[in-house]
């Protein structure tokens, strides 16, 4: 049987540090190179990362820059979808580095799993930069206590039905099914038509078998701005198409900010609230050294025991303080 005919969609703006590798990652593909299109959709990037599209293009004539004025990552979904050529197209990311045979286990994914419309694996993190806190950063998000219970993060021992997958090979029809990606959303719009495909009766199904490697952020503003975000859009996205796209581990950290900050604010004028408060740190700080230490003790690394409490904490205060703004942000009203 002919393999089907894959459109690579890649949105990317100014990844001059990256994009080179992930090319080659992409171009080693086993899958058939003349069943394959390869679309890079720009947002005009300034750093040289056209120059380096353009000279990979050179070598490689089934990859085609294309451009998406102001960077917009839905766009440039929606604009690649719109080129693409494909009965199937692959997601990819220009952060991610993917196995050479990550496209053929997709589509076997498919072929087999008629009933699936979406199929994805486990993205393993590595540190952009190898210091203490960069290995940290990445070692928390492969973790339920850092992490919550996302599969494609914490890894499965099988193949499940999911919210959501990390990137994603979905078949063409399904786009003109439920439509393509909300380009009013900057961020979450995976998440956002993940939960539209599966409220039309469509289907996500993660397969541990396919895997890719992700380069996750070390430097620590950013870090906490990217936590930040994280958990803002979930809220914010749900706001602007009006209906729920979270799942439950969306509001664990709304929970622990608001419990720890409204107990923190009474403490100075009620004893019980100093007890509440005391307890709610020392809870947290026993399971966060708790996970430390399995952490650190699983990867050998002893570094992991004083920086990833540091982690979890900035993790879980930064994306509850992003998501009770996103429950507030007026900007998240629709026009």
């Amino acid at each position: 049987m002919e393999l089907p005919y894959v459109s690579i969609v890649i949105p990317c703006w100014n990844e001059a540090r990256f994009v080179s590798a992930f090319l080659d990652s992409v171009k080693a593909q086993t899958y058939p190179a003349d069943r394959v299109e390869i679309l890079l959709v720009d947002g005009m990037s300034d750093d040289g990362t056209r120059a380096i599209v353009r000279d990979h293009a050179l070598r490689e004539p089934n990859l085609r820059l294309l451009d998406n004025p102001g960077h917009s990552k839905p766009a440039a979904l929606n604009r690649g979808i719109a080129e693409a050529r494909g009965d199937v197209v692959v997601r990819l990311d220009v952060h991610a580095e993917y196995e050479p045979d990550y496209l053929l286990k997709c589509v076997h994914g498919l072929l087999r799993n008629p009933e699936a419309d979406n199929v994805g694996g486990i993205r393993r993190p590595l540190p952009r930069d190898d210091t203490a806190l960069g290995r940290a950063i990445a070692v928390s998000t492969t973790d339920m206590f850092g992490a919550g219970g996302a599969r494609y993060r914490t890894g499965a021992g099988g193949p499940q039905w999911v919210d959501t997958v990390y990137g994603g090979c979905y078949r063409r029809t399904v786009f003109d099914r439920v439509g393509v990606f909300d380009e009013q959303l900057a961020s979450a719009q995976d998440r956002e038509f993940n939960q539209r495909l599966r409220a039309a009766g469509g289907k996500v199904l993660l397969l541990p078998d396919i895997s890719s490697t992700y380069y996750a952020r070390s430097d620590f503003r950013e870090f906490c701005a990217w936590t930040f975000e994280a958990g803002y859009w979930p809220f914010r996205a749900s706001r602007s198409v009006g209906r729920w796209i979270g799942s439950f581990r969306n509001v664990v950290p709304v929970g622990f900010v608001v419990l720890l900050g409204g107990s923190a604010a009474a403490a100075p004028k009620s004893r019980y609230a100093r007890w509440a408060a005391a307890g709610i740190v020392g809870l947290y700080g026993a399971a966060a050294l708790a996970s430390a230490g399995r952490l650190a003790w699983r990867h050998r690394d002893p570094a992991l025991l004083v920086t990833l409490p540091i982690v979890f904490a900035t993790t879980h205060v930064a994306y509850g303080i992003g998501s009770i703004w996103g429950v507030l942000d007026p900007a998240a009203r629709r026009g």
